[in-house]
């Protein structure tokens, strides 16, 4: 009786084992995952899990570029002094870059990068200067 229940109890933990992951961006840039691959044909990662329900140890934060954000995109965050210090720290930093004669590249929505041009920056620079008005006083 024992080596029947082990052995239910061993083969309803299998599927654990084979679980599959998959992770892809939409158009927005927005990072998606999910037991099933994305719809349409979008590209997208296969990710191995480990059989848990925990979450893997997060990666090492030094590749990540010093101006990224604490809050995913799209994320709410609240309105306090000091997330618009830091909101407005961004800002400045964005619209130094944007000011220096050099390509500056944007994020494609598709995991990569495509430059932006004459009219892309000028766009850039006028929505940054609108929320730079509204948010840095």
């Amino acid at each position: 009786m024992r080596r029947c229940l082990a052995f239910l109890v061993l083969l309803s933990l299998c599927p654990l084992a084979f679980a599959q992951a998959y992770k892809w961006k939409d158009a927005q840039g927005v990072t998606h995952y999910a037991d099933s691959p994305p719809p349409g044909n979008a590209r997208f990662e296969k990710i191995k899990t480990n059989g848990s329900a925990e979450a893997p140890a997060p990666a090492s934060t030094a590749a990540k570029p010093a101006a990224a954000s604490t809050a995913p995109a799209g994320t709410q965050v609240a309105d306090n002094p000091a997330n618009r210090a830091r909101l407005c720290t961004q800002l400045r930093s964005n619209m130094d870059t944007l000011n220096k004669d050099q390509t500056v590249s944007i994020d494609d929505g598709k995991g990569g990068t495509k430059p932006l041009d004459d009219a892309g920056r000028k766009r850039q620079v006028e929505m940054t200067q609108a929320q730079m008005t509204l948010y840095c006083k």
